[in-house]
């Protein structure tokens, strides 16, 4: 066994060289304080009272080390964040306040650093993975996190037949031979994850969303709403409102494992491991109130514990436009994806003196967003038009990309479907090219094939001779997906001109997911993730099918991860083998080269297989912030794989006064 972070799977060649000089918080190996350490004078002021333990007694043994990304940053101060919505999570909220796993992305992106694992040991057929987590890690209510609340996970959740009905299944736990998956309790800090096959790109799900639930659950909390450690569970079902069984409270009150992220900024009860825990939430109001969290683990160079920030305010507002006013009038801190159509505008108010700021993102996308007809859509005859590749190849032809890309992105970015990037040594021609020109000739042929009768009004109509019509719905609430119902628009009418009637439903997140999960979605738009390096094998949404948020095929991530909230439907054995092809030869490789390999392989039956359509390659990015707030990189990489703001180690932002 060989402690080894990089070892046989390399990672992101392509990125590093391109962002080498990209500084930011790395992690030495000590703090020169001599096991001294300083801490908020908010907290000291608690300690001074009796109220809280010395800083001392509430870092673990070995804290991780932050290094800021520009100067040691001062205490203090309120970050006034903004979001769009009643979900502050989604709004942009977790990947600043949360969001904490075993490993944590380097900010450059080359590699993982150690995290709440502080080592770690790898097996020379990479099937299993020992974890050494920092001894003296607290949850935020003093109590300390241990294997116990790992196993917690593992053995009460996971491989709980009653919590996991149909078996064990986890966005970091490949599907083929999960049932086989074992987890070891070495000792209190020490855990073996023991997988049936190779899987080699494992380390790498970790920092992302993937890898969540292995930190997620404090058993001393949880144990009171699981059958097996509380035969009384059923007396709490019967005081909380919305859940009919002890499982559903479970989830509800561990938000896990089918979780909904909001429930972390719902209940100030529930002990976590984050820089900042909820104070006030934000109910029925337009504010959300957090506070730092006094056991947090982390430290600056100088023995300072982290974060710097004392509170986090958000801001709940109905729409973008009030957003963009708020933090032109110096109201906002920071919010996260400013819409590509406000980029001139924050840049003429910093030219103007205006108390702003702006750091340049480089997006790990392949497209700026994906189009996706649902294969599995509750109407058969409409799944079966979705599923006849000349029906897409035709609707593809059908969009103006050039048009929606001067109208949407200010003229930044390029006509593409989503593949990874053509600076990725997984870029594949075909896929990033095929059917991007915009004819209306040739989106007519090929609807002709699959839709060639037309009504009076010259819609195309279905099998059954009545008009086909396809109800596209678009989240309308997500500050990531500002200009989303600007783009349906455009697509519906391109898509109108060509005779395929198409009506927008636009709706609130909470209810777009319960249309997903419900698998009503017809079809719909999202993101483009799998663009940069070896993204696409990390985040292979729109490429391998079964995944979450590849919404051509809402059913098949529900069958394969078991989802009980969801509908399942089962993977056709053609579609299944590119799944497997995936989980087999690309996670299962012992090597990047025999990685990549496989991923170029299912990369061209993705290509093959045409599954979702794409708009645009995006164009350089833009984060503005207020120029009050320290510590901002001047660029760095953003997306979901990343954590999104959580590769810039929010906890060591800090307030300039």
């Amino acid at each position: 066994m060989l402690n080894r972070t990089f070892a046989r799977i390399g990672f992101l060649v392509v990125v590093v060289a391109m962002l080498a000089a990209i500084a930011g918080p790395m992690a030495p190996t000590a703090v020169a304080q001599d096991g001294m350490y300083k801490e908020s004078p908010m907290l000291a002021a608690m300690v001074a009272a009796g109220e809280l333990p010395s800083v001392e007694e509430r870092l673990p043994a070995n804290p991780a080390v932050v290094t800021p990304i520009n100067e040691v940053g001062a205490y203090g101060g309120d970050l006034r964040f903004g979001f769009v919505g009643s979900n502050p999570g989604w709004g942009g909220m977790w990947y600043t306040t949360g969001w904490e796993n075993l490993v944590i992305w380097k900010p450059d992106f080359s590699g993982v650093a150690p995290n709440i694992a502080e080592s770690w040991e790898v097996s020379d057929d990479v099937r299993e993975y020992t974890f050494h987590i920092r001894q003296g890690i607290k949850w935020s209510d003093g109590v300390e996190f241990t294997t116990d609340d790992v196993m917690f996970y593992f053995e009460d959740i996971l491989m709980d037949p009653d919590v996991s009905k149909s078996g064990p299944a986890a966005d970091w736990l490949p599907s083929e031979g999960a049932d086989q998956f074992r987890a070891e309790r070495i000792d209190d800090y020490t855990f073996k994850m023991i997988f049936a096959n190779p899987n080699g790109t494992f380390l790498y799900s970790l920092p992302q969303w993937n890898g969540r639930h292995i930190t997620f659950f404090p058993k001393h909390y949880l144990m009171q709403f699981h059958k097996k450690y509380n035969e009384n569970v059923d007396e709490l079902v019967a005081q909380e409102e919305g859940v009919e069984d002890w499982v559903g409270l479970l989830n509800k009150k561990a938000c896990g494992p089918t979780e909904d992220t909001q429930n972390f900024y719902r209940y100030p009860e529930r002990p976590l491991l984050f820089p900042w825990i909820i104070e006030e939430p934000l109910g029925g109001g337009t504010t959300i109130k957090l506070v730092r969290n006094p056991y947090y683990w982390k430290v600056d160079t100088e023995g300072n514990q982290l974060p710097y920030i004392d509170t986090v305010t958000g801001y709940s507002y109905q729409d973008g436009e009030s957003l963009t006013l708020a933090m032109l009038n110096g109201d906002l801190d920071y919010y996260k994806d400013p819409s590509g159509n406000d980029r001139i505008l924050y840049y003429d108010a910093v030219d103007e003196g205006k108390p702003l700021a702006i750091s340049a993102t480089i997006s790990d996308g392949g497209v700026n967003n994906t189009i996706h007809f649902n294969r599995n859509a509750h109407d058969e005859t409409k799944a079966a038009v979705f599923a006849d590749k000349n029906f897409r190849i035709g609707m593809s032809h059908a969009i103006n990309r050039e048009e929606l890309i001067e109208i949407v992105h200010s003229g930044q970015g390029t006509p593409a479907q989503p593949s990874p990037l053509e600076s990725s040594p997984l870029y594949n021609e075909q896929l990033a090219t095929q059917y991007i020109e915009y004819s209306v000739d040739l989106a007519n042929e090929y609807l002709d094939m699959v839709l060639p009768e037309k009504d009076g009004e010259g819609y195309r109509l279905g099998p059954n001779g009545e008009r086909f019509t396809i109800i596209f719905t678009i989240s309308n609430d997500l500050t990531y997906g500002t200009n989303w119902v600007q783009i349906a628009e455009l697509l519906i009418g391109y898509w109108n001109a060509v005779g395929v009637d198409v009506l927008l439903n636009s709706v609130a997140d909470e209810v777009y997911k319960e249309i997903r999960d419900n698998n009503e979605m017809e079809a719909t738009i999202y993101t483009g993730e799998g663009g940069a390096g070896i993204t696409a094998i990390l985040d292979p949404r729109y490429y391998v099918p079964g995944e979450l948020f590849g919404m051509y095929g809402n059913g098949w991530q529900a069958w394969r991860v078991g989802a009980e909230q969801a509908e399942q439907v089962p993977m056709p054995d053609d579609i299944q083998a590119i799944r497997t092809k995936y989980e087999v030869e690309v996670l299962g490789g012992s090597t990047q080269e025999a990685q990549i390999a496989a991923m170029q392989e299912v990369l061209q039956m993705a290509a093959d297989e045409f599954f979702v359509l794409g708009t645009a390659r995006p164009g350089p990015g833009y984060q503005v912030y207020h120029s009050r707030l320290g510590n901002q990189p001047a660029e760095w990489i953003i997306g979901w794989i990343e954590g999104v703001q959580k590769i810039t180690y929010p906890e060591q932002w800090y307030i300039i006064e």
